[in-house]
């Protein structure tokens, strides 16, 4: 087995299909231009054993009734991730107001999932558990929406003296502006901001490539 756990822990949010389908009630403003990133990402994970958190919303229909747009509405078919954010060995976590998670679930799966109902993440106790209490001191983030919850859960990382990596060109908003005005303000704050090119880059490199016959062989993750 691959191990790159010391390059930390994919926080992967809410790449589900409302969000980022062309058909979802409330795709983000460059869903288009981001999918193919984050593919890329969910493959390097894949690839290179990268465990993960994720984290999707999940909204009950009697909360949403009379709302004119309701997205990721639990039981639809908008509120699933995509398919390819779906590792092989994952863990679907019950949100709850209960605080009891192992703290070893990313080395009984590779990949988590927990629920949120509003927009900062840390509202689900057992996702705060995991972000303040795991070993990992580097969490890579991604996803959805930049301006709200990723924005909250960078700057709750970095409150909790984690060190953050934002894959800028793999985050969805639906304010422009907005989501420009959020990658300065948690830069100012000292969260590392990359791509994706230059993280799978950064990963790769750690691995000597193999010689076959005497010829090198090519790996790829997307």
């Amino acid at each position: 087995m691959r191990n790159v756990r010391k390059m930390g822990i994919f926080v992967d949010m809410c790449t589900q299909r409302d969000y980022l389908a062309s058909d979802g009630a409330h795709p983000s403003l460059n869903a288009a231009q981001i999918r193919s990133n984050l593919k890329r990402l969910m493959a390097l994970a894949r690839w290179a054993k990268v465990p993960t958190l994720s984290c999707v919303d999940a909204r009950r229909p009697e909360d949403v009734r009379g709302l004119p747009r309701a997205d990721c509405v639990i039981g639809t078919p908008g509120q699933r991730k995509l398919s390819f954010s779906l590792l092989p060995d994952h863990v679907l976590i019950d949100s709850d107001n209960c605080l009891c998670v192992s703290l070893d679930i990313l080395n009984q799966h590779q990949q988590a999932i927990l629920t949120k109902e509003h927009r900062d993440p840390f509202t689900n106790p057992k996702l705060d558990r995991l972000l303040t209490e795991l070993p990992s001191r580097r969490f890579i983030v991604f996803g959805v929406p930049l301006e709200s919850s990723i924005r909250l859960l960078t700057l709750g990382l970095m409150l909790r003296h984690r060190r953050v990596t934002l894959i800028h060109d793999a985050c969805g908003w639906w304010d422009a502006e907005e989501g420009e005005m959020t990658l300065r303000q948690l830069a100012a704050k000292g969260c590392e901001l990359t791509t994706t090119q230059d993280l799978i880059a950064s990963v790769l490199a750690q691995y000597k490539p193999a010689r076959t016959n005497g010829q090198r062989r090519r790996r790829s993750v997307a």
